[in-house]
């Protein structure tokens, strides 16, 4: 997805939630949403790269990566119902690519691992069920071995930019919710970006 898709995305759940807003419970039953939570999630990262001196995959080589096991641990606060604030740290999982290096197919890996901080949109449907959203600010790194590959050539390095992220909630107990969520957290370096599909587990406290 890109950053756009993912802004504009962000931007319907954030009017959305704004609009509702008028008619939120009352005090007593919006106290049950309003606090402090932590939670992890696992799932799957993809990567988008820039084909910057890109080789063919050679004769029983390893394959170009662009995915990966991916998690995420986080902690937030609910200012109201509604709105509150995110911060956490995701890694992303390993990512490859093979590059011409003088006319010599040379492989690159990677690791990718991002901090963040965002603010929360949530637009509840129901008594269990609830859309959430996250727009903020995060800094990915992708190390790895460059294998002597020219510096506009490597994935690797770092990068801060803007995040995007939604995603639904389901509350299972009245401290306890199952999550699903996609997270884009742009540029990781000069030549990659990512993101990651999840589902986890939120405590509130």
């Amino acid at each position: 997805m890109k950053k756009t898709q993912a802004c504009t995305a962000l931007a319907a759940i954030l009017i959305g939630t704004a609009s509702l807003a008028a008619h939120a419970a009352p005090a007593a039953d919006a106290a049950l949403d309003t606090r402090l939570y932590v939670g992890g999630a696992i799932g799957r990262s993809s990567f988008s790269l820039s084909n910057a001196g890109g080789a063919p995959v050679p004769w029983g080589g390893q394959k170009n990566s662009k995915s990966g096991t991916a998690y995420k641990l986080y902690g937030g606060y609910r200012f109201t119902e509604t709105f509150g604030v995110e911060a956490g740290y995701a890694r992303l999982g390993r990512v490859s690519q093979w590059t011409s290096v003088r006319g010599l197919s040379t492989l690159q890996n990677g690791s990718g691992n991002v901090f963040y901080a965002a603010a929360t949109a949530r637009l509840p449907l129901g008594d269990s069920f609830a859309l959430n959203g996250r727009l903020g600010i995060s800094r990915g790194r992708l190390s790895g071995g460059d294998n002597g590959v020219p510096a506009n050539q490597r994935i690797s390095g770092s990068s801060t930019g803007v995040m995007a992220g939604f995603g639904a909630e389901y509350r299972m107990t009245k401290t306890l919710s199952v999550t699903a969520d996609y997270d884009y957290f742009g540029k990781l370096s000069k030549q990659a970006k990512g993101g990651m599909l999840t589902v986890g587990l939120r405590a509130n406290f």
